[in-house]
């Protein structure tokens, strides 16, 4: 996966995401409505080449697997 083509909703405050995009990290704030409903942080999305965001959710799913795997190896589980 060449990260520079997605973007992670790092938190959302209100109305308004904050996205992190590439390996870089970038931040974008957009208002909600931008983005499909019902978005939670941690979800990951395809940059679409016009400004837009794709969902993602086997992205998101593989990125949480990840995510967990390292907490349980920390953790000693």
């Amino acid at each position: 996966m060449n990260r520079d083509n997605y973007a992670v909703i790092d938190k959302i405050e209100g109305r308004v995401a904050i996205l992190l995009v590439g390996e870089a990290e970038d931040e974008i704030v957009l208002n909600l409505d931008r983005l499909p409903a019902g978005v939670k942080e941690g979800d990951w999305f395809e940059l679409d080449g016009k400004g837009g965001f794709v969902e993602a959710p086997e992205v998101t799913k593989e990125r949480k697997k990840v995510v967990r795997s390292k907490l349980d190896r920390l953790r000693g589980s």
